[in-house]
């Protein structure tokens, strides 16, 4: 079981589908209620975090994150170069302007020396953080800076004993169909905030506060969830423990096999789980063809967002951005994934490059 058509594919068994007939038998009404409390009660449990608020998406949850953060049009924010789309558009959308910031070599997740701007946003790639994450944060949030902490890769992943999304302003967590678990579509906003926890309330249900009669208090939109994902996402919940203990077992054997054909960025996994374990190597392109060839799905890191066809009108210069752009790529890593079937990609692996090295 080679993941032939994804790096990742959703894992799910008997518990998710039972948990859904069973509450479709129940004549749940499918929207937003009981299972999606339950579902954040559950996430508020394992991270820590005071308030957790189910939404569509990740992306979805970015956008509302900006809202809060209240940009402003033609106002600059700071975003990582390094990190997917929806990082920034969502305060693009808003008329923000973004400032692409190169990330640092070692965890390629942004540098914080070169922030600048009001509204912050902080990706977390597969996890990791640098050894400073804290303290950087906290300085940022002690002089007024919003931060956005886009940990939709993050989850079971922590800094210095606290889970990372609970450190900014905010957090974004998600659990699309490839991350390490899953609602289908789905995102969680976290904060310890009691203000953004009531402006995140009213924004999500069209900016009103439910009593007598409709009172709408701000601008808002329909961010709700459903209960029918709801009811899915708490068995994989459950799940959680057992699949961070199989992903850095994947991650381990992957990097035990592969240390002399390529590199690894630097993790600690006694705190971070990786979603999607990167290599770091030469020839990435065509490794990476020869390993659909095989039937084996893979991906290519990002490429610096202040280089995409779309962003860039706001280019910068970020080269740790793009020489790890040209040389990552990510390899199959879901939670069943047998031992056997990892050491049979390794092997797909070594192939490739031991004609290379003669």
């Amino acid at each position: 079981m080679l993941t032939p058509n994804s790096h990742m594919n959703p894992v799910y068994c008997t518990e998710e589908k039972n948990s859904v007939k069973n509450y479709l038998d129940s004549s749940g009404w499918i929207m937003e209620h009981t299972k999606t409390r339950e579902l954040e009660s559950l996430i508020c449990e394992y991270t820590g975090a005071r308030y957790a608020h189910m939404v569509p998406s990740a992306t979805m949850g970015l956008l509302l994150c900006s809202m809060i953060a209240n940009i402003n049009n033609r106002e600059i924010f700071d975003c990582p170069a390094y990190t997917q789309a929806a990082t920034a558009n969502g305060a693009i959308l808003l008329g923000g302007v973004p400032r692409f910031v190169d990330v640092d070599p070692n965890s390629y997740t942004i540098n914080f020396s070169q922030i600048k701007s009001r509204v912050v946003f902080v990706t977390s790639i597969n996890g990791r953080t640098p050894p400073n994450y804290y303290k950087e944060i906290k300085k940022l949030k002690d002089k007024g800076h919003f931060v956005i902490e886009d940990a939709a890769q993050s989850l079971g992943s922590w800094h210095k004993d606290k889970h990372i999304g609970t450190i900014g302003s905010v957090g974004v967590f998600s659990f699309g169909a490839p991350k390490i678990i899953t609602t289908g579509q789905g995102g969680c906003i976290v904060t310890n905030d009691h203000y953004i926890n009531d402006q995140i309330h009213a924004i999500k249900n069209f900016g009103r506060t439910v009593g007598i009669g409709e009172t709408y208090n701000q601008l808002g939109l329909n961010f709700k969830f459903t209960d029918l994902q709801a009811s899915f996402g708490i068995e994989q919940m459950k799940k959680l423990p057992d699949i961070v203990k199989r992903k850095k077992e994947i991650y381990s054997l992957y990097k035990d096999n592969l240390k002399d054909f390529c590199s690894f960025i630097e993790t600690d996994l006694s705190q971070v789980t990786p979603t999607y374990p990167e290599l770091v190597v030469e020839n990435r392109d065509k490794l990476s063809k020869y390993l659909t060839n095989f039937g084996i799905g893979n991906r290519a890191v990002y490429s610096s967002l202040s280089s995409q066809p779309f962003h860039k009108i706001w280019k910068t210069s970020t080269p740790v951005t793009d020489w790890i752009a040209t040389r990552g790529l990510q390899v199959p890593a879901q939670a069943d994934l047998l031992d056997y079937d990892i050491n049979e990609v390794c092997m797909v692996i070594k192939d490739f490059y031991k004609p290379l090295s003669s």
